[in-house]
């Protein structure tokens, strides 16, 4: 395997020359402007960056600016060495350019072989997660387009589709089977009192059992992990949005569409602060923003190993203090004059064994209506 690249932009040469030789293991690229590393960023693509904030033709923020679309393409992770502590808003500013993480300067050779190592084994997983979310993705497109040449074998493929939600029930995180019955009808529930038609209440309730489709390619050993995940860890588990809008791409069925649009936007927020896009307000879709609802009273009203469900009343007041940052402000006010109908659907489908069966006639009754359709 050939040697990772790493470029190092620090005004220091004594600095320099420490990173060369502590990091004897990697190709090790210097220079001491801000313009020499934009010019050498046009010659060779590092796997890593090193960068000094204070360098004397431009600060680190510009810097960062001009190479955004760099880092983003290639997943290049970027370690910022200060010589004084930030700010927290330095430090979000830094990071939303895209700093992986930071080292106090004088430099201390354990951290800094220790931070290039992790940030180097991040980047290639980031790599590999996408190179095989890809390849599943372009095998899902020719499978579905290779069916369309017989209009039989069209419809054949749109039952498989359906059986995607299966996967979810195969999920290891608890409850699951439960948790996508139970959104299913707290998303219905909204979508009815929005007054939708009939039919788009169905679409929106059978397509919620794809949000969390994505969560099949993140590692069990942080999927169910019992405490609170590292910023590492949530930055992986949050490309389960992105993931599952992946699996879904190229399918141009109604029911798939709508959870293709679930899966990536119900994490966004009202106030622009979700992921992955940071849409706002009325840009998040419709979907999504039920989803959001659905999806967190879940979570909230239902007891974990980690945690106990939480009182109605913790959880009542939760929204109304979210109303307008992370929620859409008129779905809390549906969702509060609905209560009722939540809880019912709450304690009737409780995480219990029986619920395999349940699940069970819950994937038919989707079948059906699906199969109704198509003219099955």
């Amino acid at each position: 395997m050939s040697k990772p690249i790493i470029l190092v932009i620090d005004r220091s040469e004594f600095n320099r020359e420490f990173v060369k030789e502590f990091l004897a293991e990697a190709s090790v690229v210097a220079t001491s402007s801000g313009k020499e590393g934009l010019q050498s960023l046009k010659q060779t693509i590092p796997h890593l960056i090193l960068l000094e904030l204070q360098l004397p033709d431009m600060d680190g923020i510009n810097f960062l600016t001009h190479i955004q679309p760099v880092i983003k393409k290639y997943h290049i992770p970027v370690l910022v060495l200060v010589s004084r502590k930030l700010t927290r808003p330095q430090k979000i500013e830094l990071i939303s350019l895209g700093c992986y993480d930071f080292i106090m300067k004088p430099i201390d050779i354990t951290e800094l072989q220790l931070r290039v190592k992790h940030a180097l084994e991040f980047k290639t997983y980031q790599e590999e997660l996408e190179r095989k979310v890809a390849e599943k993705t372009q095998e899902l497109q020719k499978a579905y387009k290779a069916l369309q040449k017989a209009n039989q074998q069209l419809k054949k493929a749109h039952l498989e589709i359906i059986n995607i939600l299966g996967k979810v029930a195969e999920l290891k995180d608890e409850g699951t089977g439960a948790h996508i019955i139970r959104t299913s009808k707290y998303v219905e529930i909204i979508a009815r009192a929005l007054g939708l038609p009939k039919e788009q209440c169905e679409i929106l309730a059978y397509a919620s059992p794809l949000h969390d489709i994505g969560k099949i390619c993140i590692p069990e050993v942080i999927l169910l992990k019992k405490g609170k995940l590292t910023d590492e860890e949530f930055e992986i588990m949050k490309l389960h949005t992105k993931m599952g809008a992946a699996i879904l791409e190229g399918i141009n069925i109604p029911l798939i569409k709508t959870a293709k649009e679930i899966a990536l936007t119900h994490h966004e927020k009202w106030d622009g602060t979700g992921y992955p896009q940071g849409l706002k307000g009325t840009e998040i879709p419709l979907s999504g923003r039920i989803m959001a609802i659905a999806d967190v009273f879940d979570a909230l009203s239902q007891e974990r190993a980690y945690k106990n469900a939480w009182p109605i009343e913790q959880i009542m007041n939760y929204f109304f203090e979210n109303m307008g940052q992370h929620f859409d402000p008129q779905l809390v006010d549906i969702f509060a004059y609905h209560l009722d109908e939540f809880l019912e659907v709450r304690d009737k489908f409780k995480d219990t064994k029986t619920n395999h069966s349940e699940l069970a006639e819950f994937l038919e009754k989707i079948k059906w209506f699906y199969q109704k359709k198509l003219c099955l």
